[in-house]
């Protein structure tokens, strides 16, 4: 008989309370979004074909929502329910509606709804289930069965995966109600498939006894240890297929993953759908389904036709989406994009090489190749650069590297479109060309060094490049100002030909090409500065004369406006929040925010230096080269309104007042 059900780890007097933090670390992205970037990342670092290199095999991701519309009766449900009743009740948050719920009327006789998520064309769970430890003399290399379900914020994975901090599969758990999750493997190295589940609660107590946050769907070996269900075991393979069975699982037949998640998060403002779901995978994975490495299916059961997304249909599931009617998540946007992915994949593309990133070098003259080259960019021509530089690992040599960059004019655009992608992956939390009309597309791909670099100043969400994180600092030498170079190379580029008239320039492009100055001159801004705050507007920016101040994710940008006759040297800059009464720079407390120090929001600059200010909400900028001169703030409460003061205080100039709107 089996002996499977939910079993919590009692803990001992000497242990710490600790709740699990998981949840913080990808509370800036939406349920579908997390759920989505995790969900296929780690499926495409599973990919057979990398372990296979004779195989081009894609990997295909499958969501269904069948189990929304058509939940398990409670009879069955009850199977795999079976023991988290109680912790329930104790181990979800106080304020979660669903404990209430499960505290009120339990689990018992309830249907379950159920989301499935499940891949193919990987290799599955594959390792030793038994192995609880790794060490120098006992590694898990290669165990996916250990690093899934028996380590949280470690990673065994290596330079050319997605992932590295050993968080992601948290998004299942966080995709339930009742914060659990059941996965069923079959492994490709020896055929096995293979059952178990955890939940991840808070630490609990049940009439006196103290649980640890982390529960198992499992049996239990004689150590005490959760093992999981195995199909070649006679014992286990009727509840198994019965599993497989209750679920509809698709691709079981085959190497892979399926993971059942109990009682989604479906009916909230912030909801799991079919829409949801397209919309992350196309926004996020565009690049590896272009390229013929991933298909996405989406299902809602049998009254549903699926849609699923590749290389031939993207196009047509964009006309699909309720989409903005502008900017960068609009359809033209996504086709422009799309069109440009398309021809980053073809391999007869000319390409320009370039020894190193783009920067200013002064005393370049040749004034010919950049004019040539400002005239295929005008003209609206797709420019083409493969960029090498090198990067250094503590303890190891050099090694050279490079990424990929394309760049193309688009007079339609009010505000750049500029794109990142790292292997397969997009990284989303960039807004570098402020309103030069450009759309750039930078790629690195996953084999190159550099990714691994820009890896390691990834946020557990993998949304963005922190040259500044310790993180990236422990592990390689001078990763600031390497990985600021790639991050900024799409607005160094135009900076070089959208400037004033070709003859006047004498800044470089890494010896390769001449360089221009500042960007395109725009119509200029007349009037005075207006008193009182700038307003910040995603779209248009603000008409302040001196500077431009807008929104960016999270936070605002700020640069120097077009056509300033007498561009600062120096800057102050001050950030509040919106106070009922009062003056809100007066009425700043350090525990809302700090732009420097600990625990310092994520400040990128360019062009410029930064000098702590007296306050932890004030920096002072050392502007060194105007025409790169940008900063970006990021972190603040979007539940707040914000107010941001500028100030030049080289010459006593006001640089206007503040700002305040949603960020």
């Amino acid at each position: 008989m089996v002996d499977v059900h939910w079993r919590f780890r009692e803990m001992s007097p000497a242990e710490i309370n600790q709740n699990p933090m998981e949840r913080e670390l990808f509370a800036e992205e939406s349920l579908n979004e997390r759920l989505v970037r995790e969900v296929v990342q780690n499926s495409l670092d599973a990919s057979i074909a990398r372990v296979d290199r004779s195989t081009s095999e894609p990997v295909r991701v499958r969501f269904s929502l069948q189990g929304v519309h058509q939940p398990l009766d409670a009879i069955r449900a009850s199977e795999y329910l079976d023991g988290l009743d109680e912790h329930l009740k104790e181990g979800l948050d106080r304020d979660d509606d669903f404990r209430r719920l499960t505290t009120l009327r339990g689990l018992a006789d309830k249907e379950m709804q159920y989301l499935v998520v499940e891949d193919a064309g990987t290799v599955g769970l594959e390792g030793d289930w038994r192995q609880y430890d790794d060490s120098e003399e006992e590694p898990a290399d290669n165990n996916h069965f250990y690093w899934f379900f028996r380590n949280i914020g470690r990673s065994g994975k290596g330079d050319e995966d997605g992932g590295s901090w050993g968080l992601g599969k948290w998004v299942f758990p966080d995709a339930s109600h009742a914060s659990a999750y059941i996965a069923v493997t079959r492994r490709r190295s020896d055929g096995e498939t293979l059952l178990m589940g955890q939940s991840v609660l808070t630490k609990h107590t049940i009439e006196g006894h103290r649980y640890a946050p982390y529960g198992f769907f499992a049996e239990e070996d004689e150590q005490g240890l959760p093992v999981p269900l195995r199909m070649s075991e006679s014992a286990h393979r009727s509840f198994v297929e019965q599993c497989i069975a209750d679920f509809g699982l698709r691709f079981r037949e085959e190497p892979g993953l399926s993971v059942i998640v109990p009682f989604p998060r479906v009916d909230e403002e912030e909801q799991i759908s079919r829409e949801q779901v397209l919309h992350a995978v196309t926004h996020n994975y565009f690049y590896a389904i272009i390229a013929g490495r991933l298909k996405v299916i989406v299902d809602e059961g049998e009254d549903t036709e699926p849609v699923e997304v590749n290389a031939d249909t993207i196009d047509e599931v964009l006309t699909r989406l309720p989409l903005e009617s502008s900017g960068e998540r609009s359809q033209e946007s996504y086709r422009r994009l799309f069109e440009m992915c398309r021809t980053a994949l073809d391999p007869a593309y000319r390409h320009m090489e370039l020894s190193t990133p783009p920067r200013n070098a002064q005393g370049y003259t040749h004034r010919a190749e950049l004019a040539e080259l400002r005239s295929r960019y005008d003209s609206g021509e797709l420019l083409a650069f493969r960029v090498g530089m090198t990067v250094e690992r503590k303890n190891e040599p050099k090694r050279k590297t490079s990424f990929r960059l394309y760049v193309q004019h688009d007079d339609s655009l009010p505000r750049g479109h500029d794109y990142y992608v790292r292997g397969m992956l997009s990284i989303p939390e960039k807004d570098f060309l402020g309103h030069r009309p450009a759309r750039t597309l930078l790629i690195v791909d996953e084999q190159e060094p550099l990714a691994a670099m820009l890896r390691d100043s990834e946020p557990p969400a993998h949304t963005s490049w922190r040259p500044q994180d310790e993180r990236v600092g422990k592990r390689w030498v001078a990763p600031y100002r390497r990985i600021k170079q790639v991050r900024e190379a799409p607005l160094a580029l135009l900076s070089i030909w959208e400037a004033t008239p070709v003859g006047l320039q004498k800044d470089a492009l890494a010896d390769i090409f001449p360089a221009g100055g500042g960007p395109r001159p725009r119509r200029s801004r007349d009037g005075a500065p207006p008193e009182g705050p700038i307003p910040i507007h995603p779209d248009p920016p603000s008409h302040h004369p001196d500077f431009d101040l807008h929104q960016v994710n999270g936070g605002f940008g700020l640069r120097l406006a077009s056509g300033v006759e007498k561009p600062p040297s120096r800057v102050r800059l001050r950030a509040a929040y919106e106070v009922p009464r009062g003056n809100a720079m007066t009425s700043y407390n350090p525990h809302d925010f700090r732009l420097h120090g600990g625990r310092a929001l994520d400040v990128t600059v360019e062009g410029c230096r930064i000098v702590n200010g007296e306050k932890g909400n004030e920096l002072l900028l050392e502007i060194d080269s105007p025409a790169l001169f940008f900063v970006t703030v990021r972190g603040f409460d979007a539940r707040r309104d914000l107010l941001v003061d500028v100030q030049r205080t080289d010459d006593g100039r006001s640089g206007g007042g503040g700002a305040s709107d949603d960020t």
